[in-house]
């Protein structure tokens, strides 16, 4: 038993020694043996989106972080200069590589804080501040041009005083500014009822099938088919067993914000487009957007003159619901 007892002793002495020597708080901050990194955050791209709204509206569009190695450089002083992407290299650089048509923000739609002098904003870390950030200011979102991709872009050119710049990431950021309404997003569509084609019977719905749908004004959206196959504005079919589209038919679709009722449907290619493709609403309809489940019924017909000359012209009736699935 004594023997034991010693036993029991000797560990516990052992256990407080090695607690003693892991509970020992160091002294030298982490990462003191390296370097002050200054980067972009996010890394490379970042997409703010805004309401198709006339209020005033504010966003980051990116930072500058710089990760201190020790506590006196966080106490010290870092100048950062960022060069604003005047001759769009960065953007044309950007589109190419991800098939985008981003252009750069006019000043009368946004401008930022703070404000470029001569194509370049200085940032200046003083001391304790680890990061730095440049915002947009959206005036008014409602006068966009909603068929254009608009985007700021800079260059992380130099860092003065205490830190360099991160080579493990991108020196660049594309910032793009996405004008949203309420409608906007991600769709699944489904049928409520057979597609009904009267001039051929071997058409009939494709569903269901995902609509993007884009914010086009503040109240409208045009709708974006991104099935396999095809990713235009189309309404997809199925001819003869096969997958399909209607040619030159695709929806733009415009609510009433206070009730969400459907108030108009546009075609995208044209009013008419040379086929005279258009399409209806069929009053019969709920065609609604519910705010409430973000589900929007819809009963609608194409009608096409050219081919049924008899008012009013029907060609095909559709009745569907869309149901959100997220933002695009």
């Amino acid at each position: 038993m004594k023997t034991f007892h010693k036993l029991n002793i000797v560990i516990s002495v052992l256990l407080l020694a090695i607690l003693a020597v892991s509970c020992n708080p160091k002294t030298e901050s982490m990462g003191s043996a390296g370097q002050t990194i200054v980067k972009l955050f996010p890394d490379g791209y970042n997409m703010i989106p805004f309401d198709a709204a006339a209020t005033p509206q504010t966003g980051v569009l990116f930072e500058v972080r710089r990760d201190a190695n020790s506590s006196t450089a966080l106490n010290s002083e870092t100048t950062v200069t960022l060069e604003y992407d005047v001759d769009t290299t960065i953007l044309k650089k950007y589109n190419e590589i991800n098939g985008t048509s981003l252009i750069p923000l006019p000043a009368s739609l946004g401008t930022t804080t703070p404000a470029p002098t001569a194509g370049v904003i200085t940032l200046t870390f003083a001391a304790g501040e680890f990061s730095k950030s440049v915002a947009v200011n959206i005036p008014n979102a409602s006068i966009f041009d909603f068929t254009q991709q608009y985007a700021f872009a800079y260059k992380m050119t130099s860092v003065s005083g205490t830190g360099i710049k991160s080579a493990a990431t991108n020196d660049t950021i594309v910032a793009q500014v996405l004008i949203k309404n309420k409608y906007d997003g991600v769709y699944v569509v489904t049928a409520n009822s057979p597609m009904v084609d009267i001039l051929n019977s071997g058409l009939t719905g494709w569903y269901p099938f995902t609509y993007n749908l884009e914010t086009s004004g503040e109240n409208s959206v045009k709708c974006l088919l991104v099935d396999p196959g095809y990713y235009d504005y189309y309404h997809p079919i199925t001819s003869g067993g096969s997958y399909s589209v209607y040619g030159a038919f695709g929806l733009e679709i415009t609510f009433d914000p206070a009730t969400g009722n459907i108030v108009s449907v546009t075609n995208v290619w044209g009013n008419p487009p040379s086929n005279t493709r258009m399409p209806v609403i069929d009053p019969s309809g709920v065609n609604k957007y519910d705010a409430a489940t973000k589900i929007i019924q819809f009963k609608y017909w194409m009608i096409q003159p050219s081919l049924v000359p008899t008012p009013p012209n029907i060609r095909t009736s559709f009745d569907e619901t869309w149901t959100y699935k997220g933002p695009r």
